[in-house]
């Protein structure tokens, strides 16, 4: 497993979320390992139940560092900014790494530990706990969170999540898509771009996403596979990413990327490229990401406070003001961030994964056939 792990950080650098074949490594994401909860220091709080202590401990360690939570993520800016000043806690540093690369540093420096907790894709759940790196910690708005977002003995937890949509430059792109079917048109000839579905969160619920407009499920992504097999074959698929920098130079014309990035990517570039959001009508995508407390970590109490901080109404508020949608049910979006999103009607066209156990199965299979089944490769 170490090897598997170690294989994807001598790749090249992943996105955020990353996985890649051979990634999930079990199959079952509340499964816990012999162990998993092992740790140096038995008195560290597996709950908010003592706030003084917690918020005392963090203090007193004074520092929290982060692995995958950098500011330009889902306004993780503004929620480092205001968690450092509620709690008077004077130093935070990021390493802006994927899911594998952050389980795998989490595992790597064991005995030297560097980070406390970090952010990764719904589908590296099973990894981090097989490979035990999970410290159990269950926040004061535990109840609220959804059952199939969070472990049952607190190793992780659903923070928030993205939607799926196209991002087009209507500059140079003319119709708007508005559907992965139309995607298959002449007219979005060498124009679309995705994530590495075999290196990037994102790139593999894009494919999931394919798989249920094309009548998939979690039990059969192989329509969406076939779905991008096609859209190779008759030159559709573009060799860029959905990033900032491509859309911005016209490299990238249609992107299909979670919303609160394609909606802070179209704020920042306001007045140098025209851009349109669209939720594909005939499917999108619910894509989690989960937050871990290494259980190593050199701050463990910072490192607790700050997941009960952005699982907290105030935490999920910044989310939510960084478009990403939040865990917690009753947490409403404010509304000059809801003036600015698509319509709610718009959204009408999301699913979830329901079948996790399946999911996880499902994720494998993408990230294993891209390559060969899809490009050829």
């Amino acid at each position: 497993m170490i090897n598997v792990l170690q294989s994807m950080l001598d790749r090249r650098k992943l996105v955020k979320g990353g996985v890649a074949a051979g990634a999930v490594l079990a199959l079952n994401p509340l499964w816990t390992p012999p162990g998993a909860f092992a740790q140096d220091e038995p008195d560290l709080p597996s709950d908010a139940s003592d706030m003084d202590a917690l918020i005392a401990g963090a203090q007193a360690e004074n520092k929290i560092v982060s692995y995958g939570m950098p500011d330009y993520w889902a306004n993780l800016g503004l929620m480092w900014e205001t968690f450092m000043s509620k709690y008077d806690i004077a130093e935070h540093e990021d390493a802006d790494l994927s899911s594998a690369q952050e389980i795998a540093k989490f595992l790597a420096e064991a005995e030297n530990p560097i980070a406390d907790i970090g952010d990764i894709g719904i589908q590296f759940a099973p990894t981090a706990i097989q490979l035990g790196v999970c410290a159990p910690f269950k926040n004061d708005t535990w109840d609220q969170i959804p059952d199939w977002a969070k472990h049952p003995d607190g190793l992780w937890a659903v923070q928030y999540y993205g939607n799926l949509v196209f991002m087009v430059n209507t500059d140079l792109v003319d119709p708007v898509p508005t559907s992965f079917a139309s995607l298959l048109e002449p007219a979005y000839a060498n124009s679309v771009s995705i994530s590495d579905p075999a290196g990037a969160a994102q790139g593999n619920f894009t494919v999931f996403a394919a798989a249920f407009a094309n009548g998939g499920d979690e039990a059969n992504v192989q329509p969406g596979l076939d779905y991008f097999k096609n859209l190779v074959e008759v030159g559709n698929l573009k060799p860029t990413s959905p990033d900032l920098a491509q859309f911005q130079k016209g490299e990238t014309v249609i992107g299909i990327l979670w919303d609160y990035l394609a909606l802070e990517f179209r704020d920042q570039l306001e007045g140098q490229v025209n851009l349109e959001i669209v939720v594909p009508e005939d499917a999108s995508i619910a894509g989690p990401y989960a937050s871990i407390i290494n259980k190593w970590a050199p701050h463990p109490h910072a490192a607790r406070l700050m997941r009960n901080f952005i699982l907290s109404p105030e935490g999920q508020t910044i989310y939510a003001g960084g478009y990403a949608t939040p865990i917690l049910p009753d947490v409403e979006i404010p509304e000059e961030v809801a003036a600015k999103r698509p319509p709610a009607g718009a959204f009408a066209s999301v699913r979830t994964i329901e079948d996790w156990n399946l999911g996880f199965v499902a994720f494998q299979q993408i990230a294993n056939d891209w390559g060969p089944y899809v490009l050829g490769q």
